[in-house]
Order: structure tokens, then sequence, then C-alpha cells
């Protein structure tokens, strides 16, 4: 009978341990799906910044990329013309 009862004093013991492990878990889990979250809005908003940031980065870059927008307005033109014809 002292067998059983220790047997089933170690099991309790351990069934503690594992219940304490998986809590730890779960909150480590929550933890990461929130710096994964956290990680993706930093990544968009890093190319919203780095776009932000090539279209004004100086007057010469400013120039270009207004040629490059100019550029692409008479391209979309063009295929306009071309539907309508």
């Amino acid at each position: 009978m002292s067998q059983r009862s220790d047997l089933l004093e170690e099991l309790k013991v351990k069934l503690d341990i594992l219940v304490k492990d998986h809590q730890r878990l779960e909150k480590l889990e929550a933890s990461a799906k929130a710096l994964q979250q956290e990680n993706e809005l930093l990544k968009k908003q890093y190319e919203e910044l780095k776009t932000a940031s090539s279209l004004v980065n100086n007057t010469q870059d400013m120039r270009e990329t207004k040629l490059y927008v100019s550029r692409l307005i008479r391209e979309i033109d063009k295929c306009i013309s071309l539907l309508n014809a």
C-alpha cells in the first residue's frame, strides 16, 4: 500500500510539473505571436518609410521621381488612348 501511495504522490508531482510547463509554453507562444505581429507591423512601416524617403530624399531625387511619375502618366495616357481607339 505504501508503494502505491508513493507512486501516486510521484505521479502527482510529475503532473504538476507538466501542467506548469504547459502553462509556461502557452505564455511563450502568446508572446511569440505578439512579437510576430509586431514584426510584421514594423516591416510594413519600414517599407512605407523607405518609399517615402525615396520620394523626398533630396532635390535631385525629387526631380528624378517627378520625371519617373510623369513618364508613367504618359504611358498610361497612351494605353488609354489605344483602348479608346
